[in-house]
């Protein structure tokens, strides 16, 4: 069994007996209030990315952003979390936790609640990231669509919705599943090696399909990146760029080349050229004030006596 399988199939269970000892109770006409403070210490959330963490890493990008915000403005939108027995687990809000973590980790934070069932709340976790400021990519969702998969609790419709590609993706990615079998679980992280497990190599893929795998390769290039060098190059681009011309020698062009796929070259020139015009205009103030100043220094009759001269 998938350990995603077994982790919401353990939740799912404790959350069933919690929520028909309340009905009874409720029929019972006993009283109760479930203990649901607005506010809770960030160390007592109990992070379960295997389940509710649709992406496939922390963007540092995006972790510097949210960094710069609790700095600026105290907190961010409150974290979505579900109640099992004696835990409160996570839903939505990973990169937040983690940037509140790098700037204080022993303060209440801000928390809604999700009412409904664990394996509801996979669901809720997948459809929230699919509309928050940091889209997920299609790499992304596709390994989170392979997840919901080998998970076995959804229908089509379920995974297609929560993870944003299609019914008919959602069918390919059960025939794979029937097709590997047990070695299905070993590619839980990417639906891209497991199906090139089940078609027999990186050959068959096409163009389609190659491209989403150049991708999740990049994406693990930059993660080995952010590890090594956090924020350091993005910071530094001069650095970075010579850095690069190094590594990459000779073949540099090939990679300039590449690159103006991902460029707006036309938003970089209308940049230099704004900032070559407030230069010169900065230039140009500044002759004017020196000769303002030169021709008071001197007087208007020494310089005509000097033009007569």
């Amino acid at each position: 069994m998938e350990p995603a399988q077994r982790l919401i199939e353990e939740l799912e269970k404790e959350w069933t007996e919690e929520e028909t000892i309340h009905r009874r109770w409720r029929e019972d006409g006993v009283k109760f209030e479930l203990e649901r403070p607005e506010r809770l210490d960030i160390r007592e959330i109990t992070l379960m990315p295997e389940l509710f963490q649709p992406r496939d890493g922390i963007s540092e990008k995006h972790l510097a952003d949210l960094t710069k915000a609790i700095k600026n403005f105290g907190e961010l939108d409150p974290l979505m979390v579900i109640v099992v027995g004696k835990r409160t687990i996570l839903i939505d809000g990973h990169h937040r936790v983690e940037a509140y973590g790098r700037v204080w980790s022993d303060r209440e934070v801000p928390i809604r609640y999700f009412e409904g069932s664990p394996s509801e709340a996979v669901l809720a976790a997948s459809e929230a990231n699919s509309a928050v400021k940091l889209p997920m990519e299609s790499r992304e969702r596709q390994n989170r669509a392979w997840k919901l998969v080998l998970i076995g609790r959804y229908t089509k419709a379920d995974i297609a919705r929560a993870a944003g590609v299609s019914e008919r993706q959602v069918a390919n990615m059960r025939s794979v599943m029937r097709q590997l079998g047990d070695e299905a679980f070993a590619h839980n992280k990417s639906w891209f090696k497991a199906r090139n497990a089940a078609k027999g190599g990186y050959q068959h893929m096409d163009e389609t399909e190659a491209s989403v795998w150049q991708d999740e390769l990049a994406q693990r290039y930059a993660d080995n990146m952010a590890k090594m060098f956090s924020t350091k190059m993005a910071d530094n681009p001069q650095v970075a760029a010579m850095a690069l011309e190094k590594y990459f020698g000779r073949r540099l062009p090939e990679v300039w080349r590449e690159l103006r796929d991902f460029v707006d070259v036309r938003e970089i020139e209308l940049q230099e050229a704004e900032e070559k015009a407030a230069v010169e205009a900065e230039e140009t103030d500044i002759k004017a004030v020196l000769s303002a100043r030169a021709t008071a220094e001197i007087g208007p009759d020494e310089g005509n006596r000097r033009d007569d001269f």
